[in-house]
């Protein structure tokens, strides 16, 4: 997998660092995050299938992309690209042809995250809910995207972040990496503080 898709799957994965501020304050909390971490991402799935004339990979049943203690699960994770995938997806499934396809019933789909040049990833579609965990934050939603084009991360539908007994509940979630701010959008958004937080309402 290349370092443009690695880059792009820790996106996903630094949601839960999102805090219990308001709405203007949430990218202050992407600050710390490099993509360039040490840590290797591992993607596992029941499937995975390379559709070269489309240039869409699709992993799907039991999605769990790892990162440290980072783990992002979803129903299915579709990765839109272009080039060759078998210069950006090891470890299964891509061979250059039309269609590729790995792990099936007869086991799981994994890649590993390494620093081989690889094709040019455009967009991520993580769907069928969204569960992002890492130590005591949680951020969950019906589908994630990430835009390679606006380094632009959202998170939607149900969205609800937790950090230890504070909650955060909106529509949708938009964090731009560039420039490492977050908003709250779509409706009205609910903030549940516990007793002794200094949070508030990201209205």
């Amino acid at each position: 997998m290349s370092l443009r898709l690695t880059a792009l799957l820790a996106a996903l994965c630094v949601l839960p660092f999102v805090s219990m501020a308001p709405a203007q304050d949430f990218g202050e909390t992407f600050s710390g995050f490099s993509s360039s971490s040490n840590d290797p991402i591992m993607v596992e799935a029941d499937r995975l299938e390379v559709r070269d004339n489309d240039k869409v990979a699709i992993y799907s049943g039991n999605v769990k992309v790892r990162q440290a203690e980072t783990v992002l699960e979803t129903a299915k994770l579709t990765v839109h690209y272009s080039g060759n995938p078998s210069e950006s997806l090891n470890g299964g499934g891509g061979n250059g042809g039309s269609t590729g396809e790995s792990g099936g019933n007869s086991g799981k789909a994994s890649s590993n995250a390494s620093a081989t040049p690889g094709s040019s990833i455009t967009r991520i579609e993580a769907e069928g809910g969204v569960l992002v965990t890492s130590e005591n934050r949680t951020a969950t939603g019906d589908r994630a995207d990430f835009e390679m084009a606006t380094d632009m991360v959202t998170l939607y539908g149900n969205v609800v972040l937790t950090e230890d007994d504070n909650v955060l509940r909106g529509e949708k979630l938009v964090v731009n990496l560039k420039t490492k701010q977050a908003q709250m959008q779509g409706g009205r958004v609910q903030t549940i503080l516990a007793p002794g937080s200094s949070g508030q309402s990201g209205q």
